[in-house]
């Protein structure tokens, strides 16, 4: 077995660094609430309701609205 070069043992340390630095900031990006995506969700619930859906439906769909932009379930 041939030892590896000094080139491509950074070049993997380098793919291995980008690759952890890119999931570390998408898990950051993702699990982001923002008053705006409250807002959003508020909306969604209030248009459900206005809309005649039951009450139940709506929640549902708040929850899951909430869940998906990473704002903590109240």
């Amino acid at each position: 077995m041939t030892r590896p070069t000094k080139r491509s043992r950074t070049a993997l340390l380098f793919v291995c660094t980008f690759v952890f630095t890119a999931g570390l900031s998408t898990t950051a990006l993702a699990a982001l609430c923002t008053p705006q995506a409250i807002v959003n969700c508020e909306r969604i619930q209030r248009n459900c309701l206005s809309n005649g859906l039951p009450p139940d439906v709506c929640e549902r769909a708040y929850l899951g609205c909430m869940g998906r932009a990473g704002c903590e379930v109240p």
